[in-house]
């Protein structure tokens, strides 16, 4: 199941939202005030290390911890 990032156009809401499909077909509303005015936002996702490491299939887009 995929996972987009949505942000309403509305309250200015950014949220997460499993779909079922990479169709995306259906409605998504914003959890905070119900809108289904919403926008799909750019999901700023990656891992950075050295140059060409493009990591496991283990690594994760969670943030590191600062260290």
């Amino acid at each position: 199941m995929p996972i987009y990032e949505y942000m309403c156009d509305q309250c200015g809401e950014r949220f997460d939202k499993w779909l079922r499909s990479f169709s995306g077909t259906e409605d998504v509303h914003c959890p905070k005030c119900g809108s289904l005015r919403v926008s799909k936002a750019v999901s700023l996702c990656g891992k950075s290390g050295s140059q060409g490491d493009y990591g496991g299939a283990g690594d994760s887009c969670a943030p590191s911890s600062g260290g």
